[in-house]
């Protein structure tokens, strides 16, 4: 039996009275009337095995993570043809009325900018910004926050 499960059997045996969580297809052994407290009382006791169980792996052998972006950029690019390879282009930033997308550039310290994605608009790169840091993007203090002035 594995550790959940086994945590989880003790709870039902403790808590609800039920012998076993294993099926046994029969109605009369199976199925279960219980008391609203007695079903509370596990319930508690499953968020508090939870909460006492070891947390997630720190150290040498903790899977390792990107960094987390700690700001955003909007800004407008045109696209350009690489002069000796026939269609392949590159982006370069550029004046708003000569976008042909608009990048959203995530930034995190100590690595600079890292290219996100390209829109069409910079209301999509904006929804975008929101999808992720659950605020509406504002130009100027994530600018600030990056290092740069508008």
């Amino acid at each position: 039996m594995k550790p959940l499960d086994r945590i989880l059997a003790d709870i039902a045996r403790k808590h609800l009275g039920v012998e076993t969580l294993e099926p046994r297809h029969s109605d009369g052994l199976d199925f279960h009337d219980l008391a609203v407290w007695r079903i509370r009382d596990a319930l508690l006791a499953a968020y508090e095995a939870g909460a006492a169980s070891p947390s997630p792996r720190h150290g040498a052998d903790a899977p390792r993570h990107p960094a987390r972006f700690d700001g955003y950029e909007i800004n407008p690019c045109r696209r350009l043809q690489e002069p000796d390879v026939p269609g392949r282009c590159y982006y370069e930033p550029c004046q708003p009325h000569e976008a042909d997308v608009w990048t959203l550039y995530g930034h995190v310290t100590g690595e600079g900018v890292h290219a996100i994605g390209d829109f069409e608009t910079r209301e999509q790169a904006e929804e975008v910004v929101a999808r992720i840091t659950g605020r509406r993007y504002t130009g100027a203090s994530d600018q600030r926050r990056l290092g740069h002035e508008q």
